[in-house]
């Protein structure tokens, strides 16, 4: 005999005719076009036979018919023969062993005044319930219309509060277990970026949340990275506020910070110079190493002809702290046009590089964060000071590449 969701040669069916017959039935009365009310009408007739199919679920598991099909469990026979996930059939499983305590519920599905995802949080609970407080008393009525004035996700807190006041100490422990349960991976691709997966609880999740989501904002009119694509330069606009407050703890008797190795024929970007070297990271090229250089402590190492070291200076800061502090007092903010990241965000860009012998002084230096030093950097725009002092975003307006050269003589020397 087979499962739940098989069939027997002589009991062959053209399912997929019966559901183009019933779905020209369903839509005889709806324009092609309207497909907002397609959509909600077919989903009410999906929950319907989700109800039908849940009940079945439970009939199944109780007749232990699952036996015949050599399957451990119905879970893994519902997963073989209905192509299901897992945590779908378990889901489904839950909802038809609780459908004989959800009576009003089900009906409320069947009439469209409530979705199955509302009846899947409601079947959850009462099961956790049974499990934790075997003797509560829960009024589905009452469920019933929380979910009928809310969505799945407002319901679930519901139903989490409710289950808090029956059973305090078992919330607690599922929320210590996710604590406990959080991971995090950070794998180097082959071209050096980093893929970045892991699981985290929901209070370390608001955590970061509330950290991150300020620093995604739209930066303006102008800024049309998708949201991912802001997300992702969150984080790492993250990590270097984090680095540069110096609060991490000292590793090595230093505090920890980004060390970029590089020749000053790389700093100035001469041709035939190699590319800086980053912990962590893959070679980096000359217009990243000018970012870093514009606001860092700078230390000079000088090696002999067999790799030796000669001399070592101490590192020494490009930008001193009074400066620094004259400069956050003078621009507040980001000085990209339309820009509101404060000062504290910022880092100190040189309008004319230190290394082409640009001052390192309030005359050329602006605030700008870590986005927009980027884009003047790597991403090729350009600031232009007008007359008036305001400050003009320059786009790079089309893809240049100069013809290949010889290294210059300085470079090889």
């Amino acid at each position: 005999m087979m499962g739940v969701g098989g069939t027997s040669p002589a009991s062959k069916v053209d399912v997929a005719a019966l559901v183009d017959g019933f779905c020209e039935a369903l839509f005889a009365d709806l324009p092609r076009d309207d497909c907002a009310s397609r959509m909600a009408r077919r989903r009410q007739a999906i929950d319907h036979l989700e109800v039908g199919f849940s009940g079945d679920a439970a009939s199944f598991a109780s007749s232990e018919q699952f036996v015949n099909d050599d399957s451990t469990s119905p879970i893994e026979s519902m997963r073989h023969d209905c192509k299901m996930s897992f945590g779908t059939a378990v889901d489904r499983l839950t909802v038809g062993e609780q459908l004989s305590r959800l009576p009003k519920s089900a009906e409320a599905v069947v009439a469209g005044e409530i979705g199955f995802a509302h009846l899947s949080v409601m079947a959850r609970t009462l099961s956790v319930l049974r499990r934790d407080v075997p003797d509560a008393n829960v009024d589905e009525a009452e469920l019933l219309e929380k979910a009928k004035a809310s969505t799945p996700g407002r319901l679930w807190h519901y139903c989490i509060r409710l289950r808090h006041a029956l059973n305090a100490q078992a919330v607690a422990a599922e929320q210590r277990f996710a604590a406990e349960e959080r991971w995090l991976r950070l794998t180097p691709l082959e071209d050096g970026s980093v893929s970045i997966t892991g699981r985290v609880d929901s209070i370390g999740g608001a955590a970061l949340r509330t950290a991150v989501e300020p620093l995604a904002r739209r930066m303006g009119q102008g800024d049309d990275r998708c949201l991912e694509r802001r997300m992702g330069d969150a984080v790492v606009e993250l990590a270097t506020l984090v680095l540069d407050s110096g609060r991490l703890p000292h590793v090595a008797s230093q505090r920890p910070h980004l060390q970029v190795i590089t020749t000053i024929e790389t700093l100035r970007g001469l041709a035939g110079s190699p590319a800086a070297d980053m912990e962590f990271a893959v070679p980096v090229a000359t217009a990243t190493v000018q970012r870093l250089a514009c606001d860092s402590s700078i230390a000079r190492v000088i090696f002999g002809p067999d790799s030796t070291v000669i001399d070592a200076g101490r590192a020494r800061r490009v930008v001193s702290g009074p400066v620094r502090r004259a400069l956050n007092a003078r621009d507040q903010y980001c000085r990209w046009p339309g820009c509101e990241r404060p000062a504290s965000w910022s880092a100190a860009h040189h309008l004319v590089h230190w290394v082409e012998g640009g001052n390192t002084d309030l005359s050329n230096l602006i605030l700008l964060c870590h986005r927009h030093h980027w884009m003047v950097h790597e991403g090729g725009w350009k600031l232009v000071q007008a007359k008036d002092d305001r400050l003009l975003a320059v786009p790079p307006t089309y893809a240049y590449s100069p013809p290949a050269r010889a290294p210059d003589e300085t470079a090889v020397a």
